[in-house]
């Protein structure tokens, strides 16, 4: 087969923006860090900024480029969203999808927001839409709800679900640093951005939780209805109180539905867990989960959950999803509006409101 056959058999991929998950992903499909170029074709790179950054991945065959319409008419196979924010970049998965191009996105504030209506569109084109880098890095969550427990009816989900706050937790818990020196630490490890707060307040946790929710109840829950409470004044003080009760401090990321009631409870919050739990073992950016199902019973998982190069796992698992068969069609979802949000009235010190099970792993 000659060269030019193998190159146009391979699935071609066009990436849009090259941060940090971005640069992650253009390494990984052009083979620059391990080995031979794996079955996918990096075609193009848009970035607003391609003409100063093409000199950090020299690979031949990739287009840099500045004009998002350049891309969207590449006749690319997929499309990976690797931007964030909202806008433009919900604007331009819709635009892929419109042109008869599956995509891929990191972008969990698009998918929260937007993903219903998204995924739906996606379902008309006979295009996939795949998101499992938005929530949880590395952790493959999405999968494990929307796929591995599809057979089961899941009633709870209690998550660390943001991996700079917990490497921010952990940190201090480990080394009674303040909370300002554990954030430099995990910006200066590439797991925290400039700006934290979103992480720290717990508005990226209460994203991905309410995309959890639409995927585990069948619920189309906007982010703001989740009360979110901030880390950003936990203090050494606490963790020492913390300590004094056998328990130490994680955000996390709580959800249960009553269908009887159609009332959810959902909450991001920090509060304590016990030493020797699930999410106490957690330490630096990791994720973990705990999923409790009618028939299953409590299911956990977890993994790397901040950093480009674990975010790119998710990403080239999707890639490689679509790629085995381009033309599957994922159903659109249902998602009801009918049901109630509360949270719960707790304290840093209460743990009533986590499952006895989180207690006990």
């Amino acid at each position: 087969m000659r060269e030019t056959d193998i190159v146009s058999a391979r699935c071609r991929v066009a990436l849009l923006g090259f941060g940090t998950v971005g640069a992650a992903v253009a390494r990984r499909l052009t083979g620059s860090e391990s080995g031979p170029p794996p079955a996918f074709h990096l075609t193009h790179i848009f970035d607003r900024r391609a003409p100063q950054k093409r000199a950090l991945l020299p690979a031949p065959g990739v287009t840099w480029t500045t004009s998002i319409d350049e891309v969207l008419h590449s006749g690319a196979d997929i499309v990976v969203e690797a931007i964030g924010g909202v806008e433009p970049a919900a604007g331009w998965i819709r635009a892929a999808l419109l042109a008869g191009t599956s995509v891929v996105t990191a972008n969990k504030q698009v998918v929260a927001r937007d993903g219903a209506d998204l995924l739906t569109l996606a379902a008309r084109q006979g295009r996939q839409l795949r998101f499992e880098a938005a929530v949880g890095g590395a952790m493959p969550i999405v999968r494990a709800i929307g796929e591995g427990l599809a057979g089961d009816r899941i009633t709870r989900l209690t998550a660390i679900l943001n991996g700079t706050t917990n490497a921010v937790l952990s940190q201090m818990e480990a080394t009674g640093s303040a909370l300002d020196d554990a954030v430099e630490d995990a910006r200066a490890l590439g797991y925290a951005e400039a700006d934290a707060s979103a992480d720290l307040d717990g508005h990226d946790a209460r994203a991905k939780l309410a995309i959890l929710c639409g995927l585990a109840f069948g619920l189309r829950v906007d982010p703001l209805q989740i009360e979110a409470r901030s880390t950003a004044a936990i203090s050494q003080a606490d963790f020492a109180r913390a300590r004094e009760r056998g328990a130490t401090i994680r955000q996390i990321a709580y959800a249960d539905y009553d269908r009887t009631t159609r009332l959810l409870t959902a909450w991001v919050a920090p509060i304590e867990v016990a030493e020797g739990s699930i999410f106490a073992r957690t330490a630096g950016p990791q994720n973990a989960a705990v999923i409790t199902g009618v028939h299953s019973g409590e299911t956990g998982i977890f993994g790397a959950g901040a950093g480009g190069d674990a975010t790119a796992v998710a990403v080239l698992g999707d890639i490689a999803a679509i790629a085995k068969d381009r033309s599957a069609i994922v159903p659109s979802p249902a998602l009801s509006r009918d049901f109630r949000v509360r949270s719960s009235d707790f304290r840093l010190d209460c743990r009533l409101d986590i499952p006895a099970l989180v207690e006990a792993l």
